[in-house]
This record gives structure tokens, sequence and C-alpha cells, in this order.
């Protein structure tokens, strides 16, 4: 077995596909089968069952996936240390809200601290930046809610989600969050942890309320409220400055998030990341 075995086994792992690894590897299907058949027979296992034209890692293949990990980012940390004494490249990812809130002056104390750095930023939503985190794309992440378990986190802000409506709307007029039912809904897009936080609470408390527009981008639901009779729900650091919209305060509502630092529990980075963490832990809000 050699590290290309293992670097072969974990494209196919991520894309689930021997097609897909093989274009990502640029190397020919046949030398991806070859690869994977070899690990299986060293280890006298099936690593993927392959089903209706399509392959699924099995326990076996979870196992040697952790270990791989460990491994290859054990070998990119000590290939850094070897050849470079500074870090010349960080890349990070950023949940929507966050890029809007908090990256714009933080990136710029970043830049100012650690001017010979250049920092490389992917903002996305969470489904896609644990995604990142799990191929080791990236080396850590901002985001809100609970990460995935093979994620170590660590919190540096908290904040709540709002419900927002126009300066006149007539939701304004009552307490009764039944009420929302009678107006159109203007969400995030599936896969944000606010659409799914959100989801979660109109299904606890038997909300019959289904997005009618999903949406990417927040500003663009804050401005759907301003000019319509929907309403919206996002975190209260996005609004808190806005003038042309209001909050409907109820006691039944409270959705709190904890925003994140976030990096796969295998992954070893040297001392300026640290220092980054503080930064952020200890940066205003």
């Amino acid at each position: 077995m050699t590290l290309r075995h293992l670097e072969i086994f974990m494209s196919v792992y991520h894309q689930k596909s021997i097609t897909k690894a093989a274009k990502e590897l640029h190397i020919s299907q046949p030398s991806v089968s070859l690869a994977i058949k070899e690990l299986e027979e060293k280890y006298q296992t099936i690593l993927f069952d392959r089903m209706n034209r399509q392959i699924y890692p099995t326990e076996k293949a979870h196992l040697l996936y952790n270990h791989s990990m460990q491994i290859l980012s054990s070998l990119e940390n000590m290939e850094n240390e070897m050849y470079n004494d500074q870090v010349k490249s960080i890349s990070f990812g950023c949940s929507m809200t966050l890029s809007q809130v908090f990256l714009p002056h933080f990136l710029k104390t970043l830049k100012e601290k650690y001017p010979t750095i250049d920092f490389h930023i992917n903002v996305n939503n969470l489904k896609e930046i644990e995604n990142q985190l799990l191929k080791n794309e990236i080396d850590f992440a901002l985001i809100e809610t609970l990460p995935l378990h093979q994620l170590h986190k660590i919190p540096f802000y908290q904040d709540e989600l709002v419900i927002i409506v126009s300066k006149k709307h007539p939701l304004l007029k009552t307490n009764n969050l039944k009420e929302l039912e009678n107006y159109d809904y203007y969400s995030r897009e599936k896969g944000s942890s606010i659409y799914e936080l959100v989801q979660s609470y109109f299904i606890s408390y038997k909300l019959d309320i289904h997005p009618s527009i999903e949406c990417v981008n927040p500003s663009s639901l804050i401005e759907l409220v301003r000019y319509n009779n929907g309403f919206t729900i996002l975190p209260s650091s996005l609004v808190k400055n806005e003038k042309e919209i209001a909050l409907i305060k109820n006691k039944d509502f409270y959705i709190q998030r904890t925003y994140h630092i976030v990096m796969h529990k295998d992954k070893k980075l040297s001392s300026i990341y640290q220092e980054i963490f503080e930064l952020i832990k200890n940066y205003p809000k």
C-alpha cells in the first residue's frame, strides 16, 4: 500500500464514484479500480458495496477514511514545516450571515495583522462548508449552529433569530404566532442552518408554514419584506441597523444560535491559526 492508494481511496470515498474520482485525479478509471481492488485484497475486506451502478462506503471504508485523513493531514503538515518556515496561504469558509455582519471588518484586521499571508475565503451555506472541511479543501470555517461530529468546534459568539416584517404589517398587532400561517414566508435556502432551525421550530409548534420563496441572500429577504406583505426570519445581528423594517416580539418564539470556529478533528494547524482563533473570539461583535 502506498500514499497514492490512500489518495485514490479518499477521492472515491468523497465522490462516491470511480468515474468522478478518475476525473478529479486525472487518471484512468481502470487505475482507480485497480487501486481500490489492491486495498481490498490487502485488508481482505470490501470497501465499497456496488449496487445499481452506484457505490456505497462500507463500515471498513469509514474506518480507513478516518485513518487516511490523519495520515495525509500529518504528511501535509510535515511538508509545510519542512519546506516553509512561514504560512503563506490560509483558506477558510464562512457562513452567509457571518460574511455580512462579521467578515468585512474582521478581514481588514486580518490583512493588516498578517500582510504576507494570502487569505482565500469561501462564503457558502452550512452543508457545503461542512463538505469542504471533510474533504480538507479549507483549513477551518466560521459557521453557526452545531457542526458534524467529525468536526472540532470552538464557540465564539451567540445570536438569536427574529421575525421580520414591514413597519405597517398587520402581524405587529397580534401576539398569536398562528397568524403567521396567513402570510408568505421568505426563507433562507435548504442546507442553511436558518432553514433547518426554523423548519424544526414550525414542526415543534405545529405551524403549517412553508416557504413561498427560498433565497441564499439575506439582503434580498429583507428587501422582500420591505415591499411585500410577507415575513422572514433572520439573525438579529444582521438586521439591528435596518430602519425600514420591524421585529415581531413574542415570548414563544426564541431560537438562539451559537457561532463556531470549526475544523476537522484530525486537522493539525500551526500556531498562527491559534493566534487567528483568539483574534476571532476577542473581536468586537
